[in-house]
């Protein structure tokens, strides 16, 4: 299907018959289609080559179970109804009425109007897919636009032909180039990455993945590379890598923090030297297009641990960086586990994960101990057109056990509990919960540039400590009005003398939103 953007589509749409009933499942013939596929049944569609294992198994179930095939752009409108499944094969279909089992598209694309039904799966493989919120779908919907499929028309049949690799070398991100991030410790971090794909072994896909890249501050490389063999949802695993690490990742992202060092000086996160190597054994569940993904892996790892100090990197306003705090060097050898998984729903979303990490004197490691790491992201939809947001992180050591300080976090300032000072409590046991019930503004109250704000009603609590220290949590309550990169925000320790904290600040005004916020 030669690759039609929405508006070439929509127009050629509109020249279509408003056919109904049998007629729109006998589409117009299209022009440029051999005269011998005016009708195609699903006797006439093959398969070639393999890409995904779990699509190609979907499309020959559905071959199998003789669907409506469709080849040339198709209406079908309110009021049809398709009793079976649908294959589209290199066409354009709009549908606003009913299909009794599974849309598939492949190499094709598809408007789902707010009237139609799809009572099986909605899937759209190397396709375009331009489905309303309010069209009615029972199944999963699966949206895999970059798969490498395409349908090829020959005389007598229809060839649904999957590539296993489009080519022997893909590039990470842009060109190759990760996006930068800057903090007073590496200073600029500038990667550029690749995949080479290595020529399948019947269902096993081997991958070997590198990066390369330079930290400015410190004046020295960094690397890592990793080796990957997939076999269906399981992927064994192993690399090394020489660079740095933070424990702190879960206060700031490297753009945020990138973006708040460069403003004001304060990076929100500590760092130390790592030098790792790790294999492992990973389990998909779901699929990272679908409402559900999950990860279960399994890991061992050898990490060498040193001490970086901090330096003072060019930054807009503020005074120097604060120190960057030394860690306990040596060597980690640990056995680790981890569960991830993600939601995506209309009205609700998760993503979040629990781990486990088990470190004795194996291989020459320095420490011992057992540790539980946990961390949520839970929103949801809330009266009218609120949202309700919980953001937890939790680490505690098992069995009274102390950590080295390369485990350790903190709370205190922005992005934890901002009436304490700026990293005021450290510690390996680390606890922090926000809630935030947020109110959008009605436009007609928007200002010029910044736009219509929202109040965003905020409650948190925290703490960080170690195993000879007793504190209790602290807590905060208070608001902040945030508008298109700009934000006003008032935070009080009720059960404190602490004084209020006042903050004015910009923000990063850009972000994917949830579902409901799109309506």
């Amino acid at each position: 299907m030669s690759r039609r953007t929405a508006t070439v589509a929509l127009l050629l749409l509109l020249a279509l018959p408003a056919t109904r009933g049998a007629a729109a499942q006998e589409p117009a013939r299209d022009q440029a289609a051999p005269d011998t596929l005016e009708q195609v049944t699903a006797a006439q569609v093959v398969r070639r080559g393999s890409y995904d294992v779990a699509v190609d198994r979907r499309l020959a179930r559905l071959l199998e179970a003789d669907p409506l095939v469709i080849v040339r752009d198709t209406m079908l409108l309110e009021g049809d109804t398709v009793g079976r499944s649908v294959l589209v094969l290199d066409a354009t279909v709009v549908l606003e009425g009913v299909v009794r089992g599974d849309l598939v598209l492949v190499d094709a694309g598809a408007f789902v109007r707010p009237s139609a039904e799809v009572h099986g799966d909605l899937v759209n493989v190397a396709g375009g897919l331009y489905r309303s919120q309010l069209a009615r779908v029972d199944g999963i919907i699966l949206n895999l636009p970059l798969s490498r499929y395409r349908v090829v028309r020959e005389a007598d049949r229809m060839v649904i032909e999957a590539s296993a690799s489009a080519s022997l070398v893909t590039l990470d991100e842009l060109a190759g180039f990760h996006k930068p991030a800057y903090d007073r410790v590496n200073g600029l971090t500038a990667l550029w990455g690749a995949t080479l794909h290595i020529p399948p072994v019947g269902e096993l896909t081997p991958a070997l993945h590198g990066q390369v890249g330079w930290l400015t501050e410190r004046g020295e490389p960094t690397w890592e590379a990793d080796l990957s063999f997939k076999i269906r949802g399981t992927t064994l695993f192993g690399g090394v890598e020489e660079g740095w690490a933070t424990n702190d990742d879960w206060i700031r992202g490297d753009l945020r923090n990138s973006l708040s060092y460069v403003w004001n000086g304060r990076d929100y996160r500590d760092y130390h030297d790592a030098r790792r190597t790790w294999v492992g054994i990973a389990r998909a569940l779901g699929d990272e297009e679908k409402r559900f993904h999950g990860r279960l892996s399994v890991q061992g790892q050898v990490e060498d641990a040193a001490s970086l100090e901090g330096g003072n990197p060019w930054h807009l306003l503020g005074d120097s960086a604060r120190a960057n705090p030394p860690v306990d060097d040596g060597r980690i050898t640990s056995v680790m586990g981890s569960y991830e998984m993600s939601w995506n729903g209309e009205r609700m979303e998760f993503d979040g994960g629990v781990g486990y990490e088990a470190a004795r004197e194996w291989r020459d490691g320095a420490f011992t101990f057992d540790r539980v790491v946990a961390r949520a992201d839970w929103a949801m939809l809330a009266l009218a057109n609120h949202t309700l947001e919980i953001d937890l992180f939790a680490q505690v050591p098992l069995g009274g056990d102390s950590l080295p300080r390369q485990r350790w976090s903190y709370v205190g300032g922005s992005g934890t509990l901002q009436t304490l000072q700026f990293g005021e409590f450290y510690g390996d046991r680390v606890v922090f919960v926000e809630t935030k019930y947020v109110i959008p503004a009605p436009p007609r109250v928007a200002l010029p540039i910044l736009g219509a704000p929202e109040l965003q009603l905020i409650h948190a609590a925290g703490m960080a400590w170690t195993a000879t220290e007793e504190r209790d949590l602290h807590q905060e309550i208070g608001a902040r009005l945030q508008f298109f990169g700009l934000y006003v925000r008032y935070m009080v320790a009720p059960d404190s003398d602490r004084d209020p904290d006042v903050d004015i600040g910009v923000s990063w005004p850009f972000g994917g939103g949830y579902p409901w916020e799109k309506r």
